[in-house]
């Protein structure tokens, strides 16, 4: 086992419990948990935008991003969509009388405001996926057990993690072919679809086995979950190596042992919680 892999290993044996007791709080509890992770993603992001000549808010991008998740939970999408075109005017405010009109003061409060709701935003859709929001099964939706919403927002994740997994051992034994090589040349197309059938298995196994009394859809809009989680986290990873690539860092900190930064762990996470989201309010 090469030792990269073994620091991967480490890092989620410490992280996933971590990640399960905050979710089984619920509440306020896993809220301001999330906002803890989003603060840290948005402050590597600020870092390497400023980094590459873009002076982002660092200190107020990180408290917005913070606050976000507990927003969500106690505005809904009420609260989300104000939260969300206040901060778009205070950061312009902020920009415009901080910053001099030379260095271009808009451009940061548009990169500020972008890493809050990329970070903070995307990830905050958690929320409505731990509480309930749309979850399948009418009986169910009405259920406080903890460990069913737990392993109901588990879903996704799992779906997302091995997918991770299934692209990295894939695509060292068949990748050939590069799937994206000026973005990130390390991901294949073997590696994609290694992720891509993975991610299918998982949505079948995962439904049938862990949520039978949660997961109200037939085996094709299952398949199709799956399907769609994992494409859109793969978009998600290659979203983060074009913004690392931009600001020319190979990872976006050194938090993680052989992850890279909270926002290189989040990467496939950050698109794949608004994909089930989404998916799960359609089929609602």
């Amino acid at each position: 086992m090469s030792s990269n892999l073994s620091k991967r290993l480490a890092v989620a044996g410490v992280g996933i419990p971590i990640c399960a007791a905050v979710t089984y709080m619920g509440g306020y509890e896993f809220a301001f948990g999330l906002g803890i992770v989003a603060a840290i993603g948005y402050w590597e992001y600020a870092t390497m935008m400023r980094g590459a000549g873009v002076p982002a808010f660092r200190a107020l991008g990180a408290i917005a991003a913070f606050f976000y998740p507990p927003v969500v939970l106690i505005g809904q999408f009420h609260g989300a969509a104000l939260y969300s075109g206040g901060l778009l005017m205070g950061f312009a405010a902020v920009a415009m009388a901080h910053i001099p009109i030379e260095e271009k003061p808009i451009r940061s409060a548009a990169v500020t405001a972008f890493g809050v709701l990329y970070v903070g935003g995307l990830l905050a859709f958690a929320v409505p996926i731990r509480e309930g929001w749309f979850m399948l099964d009418p009986e169910f939706a009405q259920t406080t057990d903890r460990i069913s919403r737990t392993l109901f927002l588990f879903f996704p994740l799992v779906i997302t993690w091995i997918a991770d997994m299934a692209a990295y051992f894939g695509g060292k034994a068949l990748g050939r072919q590069k799937l994206a090589p000026v973005v990130s040349p390390n991901k294949t197309v073997a590696g994609a679809v290694s992720a891509l059938v993975a991610a299918v298995v998982v949505a079948a196994a995962y439904s049938r086995l862990v949520l039978p009394g949660a997961w109200a859809l037939d085996w094709v809009p299952t398949i199709l979950f799956g399907f769609t989680v994992g494409a859109l986290a793969i978009f998600g990873d290659l979203v983060e190596s074009a913004l690392k690539r931009e600001c020319g860092v190979k990872d976006s900190s050194n938090l993680l042992p052989g992850h890279g930064g909270m926002l290189d762990r989040l990467d496939s996470v950050l698109w794949a919680l608004p994909a089930a989201f989404f998916f799960m309010a359609i089929f609602k």
